[in-house]
């Protein structure tokens, strides 16, 4: 085995010391008015040097031999707009009033356009693709320069009380009198169509080159998230016993049987009503439309994992659908039968898995998840796709589990209580998926595959040391600068296992493990979350609070913010 030990990256300034006598208030508050500063003076500068990024028209199939050399640097106002932003998500007070500050500024006539300006010469810029897929696709071309993937991510989250609202315009262009909830179903269609027409044109025609995926929020697909809560909490209630499994439990079979006709008439449960029934089968039915086309154009589909409330009922689709199309011809034993049964069979493909579910490690419950996952994959002869990530809503599990349980206050909640636990988790998952990689390699299986989506370098550095320890990649001397080793994994690793980031975030980390990790399709995939302006602003207020933990640590905001400015220092001084 070898180590990559620089892998983390050195900070690139120093905090001046202060006298003894000042005190700890007076320091704090000097921080943060200092900060405040520079980010307006940032800020007005980058609004002044603002361009559209540049993005390659068109780009051919990029190797990752020859990308290093390739990359564009950025920009100085990228650079710029890139400080002031990180800058303002260093600063805890902010990070925590975001949502609220959002939704106020944008609630007065007059300050609402000056904040939209704003916010999208900044923090839009930064972490969204673009107002439209179609906006993303020099984003896209872009990315596969630099032998990167990407993973489209419609990121509105229905506000309940407008998900009957009419008349949207779509990315698309077309105006649908649809509700909103059924508009998202046709957006995540016209994704995959536009997912599947870049990948033809760049020439990838196999499983594995094809590396722009669409990611799906089932709760922006309902009428009403209720409906989802109704569900688990019915699931929670029939379900088979767990065999101890903490809260949210584990996905059953059965799961969906509610669901069929011939039980739709009977008396229903107190927790569900016909209209959750309805509703509940035209999601269904839904999730089957999105996933079949998603067959049809090959592009991959990530379900994204949500708050607990809701995931019992996320992971009772996210197993019917693996089990409907990620089907393994070779494998299926005679008795499989589809959880889809309402609806006509489709292609059954031999290659790696088209639906990916969510494994979150900072859930006490994962490792028994994967582990029972892993299991029914091989026995039902179906590939498991399984995109591990740490987790971001640690904060609203806490409070949600403290109200509920507020009478039984020795009651643990469903999350680690401290990050190193979930970093823990998160690393024992990773030797786990890449000892399964080994052995469905070696059998010629095809019963898995995995997205490691992380920030955390340390985590990075264990999947391709893995890799190389379980004989998944060979080891060569790096030419670079920094003399790290070099990494070559096959088609049937690339098409097994990709680590993705998000966009606007972990820049270095995923540059450094394109330069380390030659692979003949890209290997790392950044997830690209698109949408208008006025919709993406809640998902940018909260998306600071649900990674604080990745911007506060190693790599994160403070982190990105010190790389951006010696940057500038750099290109301005010399």
């Amino acid at each position: 085995m070898f180590h990559l030990h620089r892998l983390q990256p050195r900070a690139f300034s120093r905090v001046l010391s202060r006298t003894a006598s000042t005190s700890q208030s007076s320091r704090s508050f000097r921080r943060l008015a200092t900060r405040s500063t520079l980010v307006s003076i940032v800020g007005a500068t980058g609004l002044l040097l603002y361009n559209n990024p540049v993005h390659a028209d068109s780009v051919a199939s990029a190797s990752s031999e020859n990308v290093q050399r390739h990359r564009e640097p950025a920009s100085l106002s990228s650079l710029i707009r890139s400080y002031g932003v990180y800058t303002i998500c260093s600063v805890p007070v902010i990070v925590d009033w975001s949502p609220a500050l959002l939704k106020f500024f944008t609630s007065i006539v007059g300050l609402r356009e000056l904040t939209q300006i704003v916010v999208r010469h900044t923090f839009f810029a930064q972490f969204v693709g673009g107002d439209t897929v179609n906006d993303t696709i020099p984003l896209l071309s872009h990315l596969r320069k630099e032998n990167k993937g990407g993973l489209l991510a419609y990121s509105v989250e229905v506000d309940e009380h407008e998900a009957t609202n009419h008349d949207r315009i779509l990315s698309s262009g077309k105006v649908q009198s649809l509700p909103v909830y059924k508009q998202n179903v046709e957006e995540m269609i016209h994704s995959i169509n536009i997912a599947a027409d870049f990948e033809a044109s760049l020439g990838s025609v196999s499983g594995a080159s094809r590396k722009t995926w669409v990611a799906l929020k089932m709760t922006a697909l309902t009428p009403s998230s209720q409906t989802l809560i109704n569900f688990s909490d019915f699931l929670l209630q029939n379900r088979p016993s767990d065999s101890g499994v903490v809260y949210p439990g584990l996905p059953h079979p059965s799961d969906l049987d509610i669901l069929e006709e011939k039980t739709s008439t009977k008396t229903l449960p107190a927790s569900l009503s016909q209209e959750d029934i309805r509703a509940l089968v035209e999601l269904r039915d839904d999730l089957f439309r999105i996933c079949k086309r998603a067959r049809e154009r090959g592009v991959k589909v990530i379900i994204d994992a949500e708050y607990t409330w809701y995931q019992p009922a996320i992971d009772a689709y996210a197993l019917a659908l693996m089990r409907t199309f990620n089907k393994n011809p070779s494998r299926r034993p005679s008795s499989f039968t589809s959880l889809f049964n309402s609806t006509p069979s489709i292609p059954s493909h031999d290659t790696q898995p088209l639906i990916y579910g969510t494994f979150q490690a900072y859930l006490r419950r994962t490792p028994e998840h994967l582990q029972a996952s892993i299991r029914d994959a091989k026995q039902n002869g179906y590939s498991l796709g399984v995109k591990l990530v740490r987790g971001a809503y640690h904060p609203h599990e806490i409070e949600y589990h403290r109200k509920r349980h507020s009478s039984t206050p020795t009651s643990l909640p469903p999350v680690w209580l401290e990050k190193p636990e979930t970093d823990t988790c998160y690393d024992n998952c990773i030797q786990v998926l890449l000892s399964e990689v080994k052995d469905d390699i070696k059998s010629k299986a095809n019963n898995i595959g995995v997205l490691f989506g992380t920030h955390n370098w340390v985590s990075a550095r264990k999947v391709i040391e893995g890799l190389a320890r379980h004989g998944l990649a060979s080891v060569e001397q790096s030419s670079g600068a920094d003399h790290d080793p070099v990494i070559r994994v096959d088609d049937d690793v690339s098409e097994r296992i990709v680590i993705g980031q998000l966009y606007g975030m972990s820049d270095a980390l995923s540059d450094y493990l394109v330069d380390h990790v030659r692979s003949p399709s890209p290997f790392v995939i950044k997830y690209i979350p698109y949408g208008a302006l006025a919709e993406v602003m809640p998902y940018l207020g909260r998306r600071a609070i649900e990674n604080k933990a990745v911007l506060g640590g190693p790599g994160g905001a403070s982190e990105e913010r010190r790389r951006a400015g010696a940057e500038i220092w750099k290109r301005v001084f010399g």
